[in-house]
């Protein structure tokens, strides 16, 4: 008679409990109670804080780095700009050859304005001397040129000019000498009162009074 064999299943899993691991491991962790989430943290509290990470202020500026500052305003002798005040100092008895035609300008439009010739002349020269030694070698330049060949008539004037101002028409006139020997103080002062004059006897009238403004005001500062 044949014998029977049967299988043994010992050591093998039913498929049912390969089933069942599966979905131990795809299952939601289960929810911890409220008691045990307590003891966690008390257990985790007495651990030291995390260090705490510095942050660097946006507004600090790198080492070496120096905030901005504001530059310095600087006054250049031969820069630029308005020409500084000379009309200060005690005035000083000089002789200025000034050309016909300007001169019978002056003595017209001192008249209209109803101002002294001498304080015409003398606020002319300060707005109208150029404010540098370069713009005064043109300006005397120009009027050589415009002379050249006519050789106008001149007439001399004796002005009371202030001692601050003669001294700046004199350096500027030395410094053009260097590159025109034949210069004269009078190319300067008839360049200057063309370019400072005004035609209108308003004009010439405000133009006085605001040298006489500005002539107060250094003698007090």
């Amino acid at each position: 008679m044949a014998q029977r064999l049967t299988l043994s299943t010992v050591g093998i899993k039913s498929p049912l409990d390969v089933g069942q691991d599966a979905a131990a491991r795809h299952a939601p962790p289960a929810k911890r109670s409220p008691e045990a989430m307590r003891v966690d943290a008390s257990q985790t509290s007495d651990a030291p804080p995390a260090p705490e990470t510095r942050r660097r202020s946006s507004s600090r500026r790198p080492r070496g780095e120096r905030a901005a500052s504001p530059r310095t305003a600087t006054t250049d002798r031969d820069g630029g700009g308005e020409t500084p005040f000379y009309g200060s100092g005690r005035p000083l008895q000089t002789s200025i050859a000034i050309d016909a035609e300007l001169d019978e300008l002056l003595e017209q439009v001192a008249r209209a304005a109803r101002v002294p010739v001498n304080a015409l002349v003398v606020a002319a020269l300060q707005a109208g001397l150029p404010p540098h030694s370069d713009q005064a070698r043109e300006a005397i330049v120009d009027e050589r040129v415009s002379r050249a060949g006519q050789s106008p008539a001149r007439v001399e004037r004796n002005i009371r000019l202030p001692e601050h101002l003669r001294a700046r028409i004199d350096e500027l006139v030395a410094s053009a000498r260097e590159r025109l020997p034949r210069v004269a103080r009078a190319d300067l002062a008839n360049a200057s009162l063309r370019r400072g004059l005004p035609a209108d006897a308003a004009q010439a009238a405000e133009l006085v009074a605001g040298h006489a403004r500005r002539l107060e005001r250094a003698v007090a500062a």
